[in-house]
């Protein structure tokens, strides 16, 4: 399993290509077009092998089954949360409701939703053609999925939402 965290970029701790093949003890053969585009976008600020990236934020987890998986996945929180490596945050919460309103009579109220609330994530799909459409909430802030809900349900009669887990 693999983990890369941090951003994907021209400094030398992004993530690339070459820096996973690296961490796995693969060479890739040189890339000009590659070479070329951090050469253009970084100038001369940068000396040696431009295709030779330093990798330096991807974690490897060897396990073969998942004991081993759960022992190595418990000691990377330990150590993250011991030597501040990686900041931890609050997990993501999510609540769906569902609906027997069509795509069109929701597409209008939805869109105005996503915008009175940018820090949720606000989405629909069906299960199948004929099934309910499911309106999904996910967030990192319960109170605000649930002024969004509350937000929905008031530009709809009464009832024309019910909440249901799809986890």
């Amino acid at each position: 399993m693999i983990f890369i965290y941090g951003g994907v970029g021209p400094f030398q701790s992004d993530v690339s290509v070459a820096g996973v093949a690296k961490a796995f003890g693969v060479r890739l053969a040189p890339d000009e077009e590659f070479e070329e585009y951090l050469r253009h976008l970084i100038s001369d600020q940068c000396t040696g092998d431009r295709n030779e990236i330093k990798c330096r934020n991807v974690i490897i987890l060897t396990a073969t089954n998942i004991t081993e998986l759960n022992k190595q996945w418990d000691c990377l929180i330990d150590l993250t949360s011991s030597t501040g490596l990686l900041v931890l945050m609050e997990p993501f919460l999510s609540k769906q409701l569902a609906t027997t309103l069509t795509d069109v009579e929701t597409a209008q109220p939805l869109s105005e939703l996503c915008l009175e609330f940018p820090d949720l994530y606000i989405g629909g799909f069906r299960k199948s053609r004929v099934g309910p459409l499911i309106i999904s909430f996910v967030g990192k802030d319960q109170a605000r999925i649930e002024l969004a809900k509350q937000v929905l349900c008031q530009k709809f009669h009464p009832g024309a939402f019910s909440e249901v887990n799809c986890g």
